[in-house]
């Protein structure tokens, strides 16, 4: 790092005692040679009050704060300080003990002290495919909320199979909840309208399922508007982004497709799967798996911006994170194990890429704006169907000049999500 470059500035550590020590105690071997996982208490304990708010770094003038990151393979969340750049806890969120939950993806409601996530419990063998353990199954989901305080289960409520991605509404009393279902998708090839699945609405204070609307088939990333009035879903069978409109008595859906409806919904041509929004909240990013094809979406026009779309990543695009001006954006690319930084601006401009050894990271999924000024990448880790070659995520702090790796934080077993306990700048 040159000597011109300065980190931004974070506040001392204000961490003390929020937590309670992390729940997973050991993972052995048993006599049959059997991974087994021990907890402190049962995990779906009997629900109890609201705790009072954790005691999150604040106060000074700084912007040091806490990151959550989901681990999708260890029934866990992983709990990092982002100023001391340690990863204080590793806590289990799952609701079944002797089943992988698979928690993908988090939100965190902080006025309420409580964050959300949807479990997917896995298939009884994983097809090949990009992600396809998360469309597999056919075990219903979970939609769980927990304390930030000390984790215990406040809430749940049933998903459909393979539930994907996570949106909390503006005021946060709103939960959406996406189903990368390919499953459904494969058992009802003769019925199109069978195939789609189903975007869940959720009330978060009662935790009960409000609204059920088929969207597309095979929905994963989703982003919601500023105003909260429409859900924007990646729909990788269709080839497609789902708008939903939240205006009227019940939700609508309608699809935008990339170059038109795919041949067929089980082999898509481009493979919508991760979405990102802008931070002026005009335009919707979207990476697309198999054609590696990253696109804008003009949310006031309702249409695909053909001078913003680009095929020089070099890989598979998924999550982006974005400079707080919006005009960078910084993303995560498969099959190189590498990021690039573009512009946002037409025509899209690949101004950086940056590769990392497999020490490093594997896997990029996604890259997130931190508190402290510093992008976040999640990387997944090797996970695969023989344990002994398993090896668990990280995440890295690349600072925000050079996207240069500043600090490295080991979580758990294929993370795929991080989001803050404070706003970025």
């Amino acid at each position: 790092m040159s000597p011109q470059k300065s980190l931004p500035q974070s506040p001392p550590n204000a961490w003390r005692g929020a937590l309670v020590a992390p729940l997973l105690v050991a993972a052995g071997l048993a006599a049959c040679g059997e991974e087994r996982v021990v907890y402190d208490f049962p995990d779906a304990a009997p629900w109890g009050p609201r705790c009072e708010r954790p005691n999150l770094p604040s106060g000074d003038g700084g912007v040091g704060g806490v990151a959550y990151v989901s681990n999708s393979l260890m029934n866990s969340v992983s709990v990092l300080d982002l100023a001391a750049g340690r990863t204080l806890a590793t806590h289990p969120v799952g609701v079944g003990p002797l089943a992988e939950n698979g928690p993908h993806h988090l939100a965190l409601d902080l006025a309420q002290g409580v964050f959300y996530s949807p479990l997917s419990f896995p298939a009884p063998a994983i097809p090949a495919g990009p992600h396809a353990e998360h469309g597999s199954a056919s075990t219903p989901g979970v939609f769980v909320k927990r304390s930030l305080c000390d984790f215990r289960l406040l809430g749940q409520t049933d998903l459909d199979p393979n539930p994907g991605d996570l949106v909390l509404s503006p005021d946060g009393r709103t939960a959406y909840v996406s189903h990368f279902d390919l499953r459904r998708a494969l058992a009802n090839t003769g019925s199109p309208d069978a195939q789609r699945s189903n975007l869940l609405v959720i009330d978060t204070a009662t935790m009960t399922r409000t609204a059920t609307v088929p969207v597309c088939v095979a929905a994963h990333g989703m982003a919601v508007s500023p105003d909260g009035r429409s859900i924007f879903m990646a729909c990788y069978g269709d080839d497609a982004l789902g708008v939903v409109s939240l205006d009227g008595p019940r939700p609508t859906a309608r699809l935008v497709h990339i170059a038109g409806p795919p041949s067929s919904v089980v082999n898509p041509t481009h493979g919508p799967y991760a979405l990102g929004l802008s931070p002026d909240g005009t335009t919707v990013w979207v990476g697309c798996t198999v054609s590696g094809v990253l696109l804008a979406y003009d949310i006031a026009a309702g249409r695909f911006d053909e001078a913003r779309l680009t095929r020089r990543l070099g890989g598979k695009p998924y999550f982006p994170g974005f400079s707080p001006d919006g005009a960078t954006m910084v993303v995560p690319t498969q099959g190189r194990d590498s990021i690039a930084r573009l512009s946002t601006r037409a025509p899209l401009t690949v101004l950086q890429q940056v590769s990392f050894p497999p020490e490093q990271c594997v896997l990029p999924h996604q890259v997130a704006y931190g508190p402290d000024g510093l992008y976040y990448l999640v990387c997944e880790g090797r996970h695969g169907t023989d344990p002994t070659q398993n090896r668990p995520g990280t995440v890295l702090a690349l600072h925000p000049d050079d996207l240069s790796v500043v600090r490295t934080f080991t979580v758990g077993m294929f993370p795929d999500a991080i989001v803050f306990a404070r706003p970025a700048l």
